[in-house]
């Protein structure tokens, strides 16, 4: 790279310096990993002002009646149009996470890096049930080609989206890669949890995750209920979700920490305080591109129990830091599951699987290897 560092322009409506929620934190881990790489990263704000933001935002769900935001072409337009152009000066390469369809209304003459974790493809009748209008769909598939194909490199939080974007959009493989995400936890907060296997000591089980319905929220307490029922102290705590379903409110074997906000101090602080006394991380998960949430229990030592489902393959792998389950499984396949492995022999054979994981692929550390060799290989330094 000689003296100077390469400057890479990171496009985000949101600061990557300073907000730690922005798509489940990994806009600012990004950064981070990105500049621990060894390049100097310069923020280029792609946020539209409010007015014209809610105007697209309304024509868009007119015209198309259900359509995610970043796949509008009129709204990637905006916000393209919104960038200060001065900003562009001295970037060699622009990285774009998340936001894709912005790609080809960006400078012709700067390499491009997108990096997210799905394709619109994907989608479609996996996180979005409904049923859409071809059009709708049509458009989205458009804007998503489009944008592929303006990339320099593909990057990919899992194979499951990797694949896609080869298969689907004819993407050039050799420049299509599988990069997973980290904990979105600070290192110094990062200590992997003794591992303190009692018989008939209650085990406790962590449950996080915003969405209840996607998350298998029910199934999680089904699987705790029938742990219980045969004889296994079992505690679920809850945390994401903003409200408990009413019917779950006064199970005595249920702890609810409610949504936790990372950019609040004190919430953080609670997070983390969760993840230390988790035995157990269960997630059963309907539809999940990646799962950051698996990153962070590996980096504790925590075994994940959850779906085999979109990109969890890369993230939970059966019999090293956990056990993705088959589409059909159960509560009752999940109870079993975790009560085989209720063991010291086993239980210590997850621990150490899912810290050496965690240092293999699953942390930022090894995001930052990972991103510097792709750059390497493709002469981008």
């Amino acid at each position: 790279m000689g003296n100077r560092k390469k400057v890479i322009g990171y496009v985000s409506e949101r600061n990557p310096f300073t907000d730690r929620k922005a798509w489940s934190g990994s806009i600012f881990k990004i950064r981070e990993g990105i500049e621990n790489a060894g390049y100097e990263v310069k923020w280029i704000c792609s946020r539209p002002d409010n007015v014209s933001k809610f105007l697209c935002k309304s024509i868009a769900k007119l015209r198309y009646k259900h359509i995610k935001i970043n796949y509008n072409r009129q709204y990637s337009q905006l916000c393209t149009r919104s960038i200060n152009k001065s900003d562009y000066k001295g970037c060699d390469y622009l990285f774009v996470p998340c936001n894709g369809c912005l790609l080809p209304y960006l400078p012709k003459d700067i390499p491009i890096i997108f990096y997210t974790d799905a394709t619109h493809r994907l989608l479609v009748g996996y996180y979005w049930k409904k049923k859409l209008p071809a059009r709708t769909v049509e458009h989205g598939e458009k804007e998503e080609r489009a944008g592929i194909h303006r990339a320099t490199l593909n990057l990919r939080s899992s194979h499951w989206a990797a694949e896609s974007v080869v298969k689907d959009y004819g993407y050039d493989p050799k420049r299509t890669y599988v990069i997973e995400f980290g904990a979105n936890i600070d290192d110094a907060d990062l200590v992997p949890n003794e591992l303190k296997y009692v018989p008939g000591k209650e085990i406790n089980i962590l449950f996080s995750g915003v969405e209840w319905e996607r998350k298998g929220g029910d199934t999680a307490v089904e699987t705790v209920r029938l742990l219980n029922e045969q004889g296994i102290k079992a505690r679920l705590v809850i945390a994401g979700i903003r409200e408990l379903p009413q019917q779950y409110h006064n199970l005595p074997f249920i702890e609810y920490a409610g949504f936790l906000n990372k950019n609040d101090p004190e919430q953080y602080r609670h997070y983390v305080e969760l993840w230390q006394r988790a035995d157990l991380f269960l997630l059963p998960t309907r539809a999940e591109c990646a799962g950051i949430v698996y990153c962070e229990a590996s980096a504790y030592g925590v075994p994940s129990f959850t779906y085999n489902t979109g990109g969890t393959g890369d993230y939970v792998i059966n019999g090293v830091n956990g056990y993705a389950l088959p589409a059909a499984a159960t509560a009752a396949d999940f109870a079993d599951c975790i009560k085989r492995n209720l063991n010291a022999e086993s239980l210590q054979a997850l621990h150490e699987g899912c810290l050496r994981l965690y240092k293999e692929k699953l942390s930022w550390s090894a995001w930052s290897r990972r991103f510097k060799k792709i750059m390497e290989e493709n002469k981008m330094e």
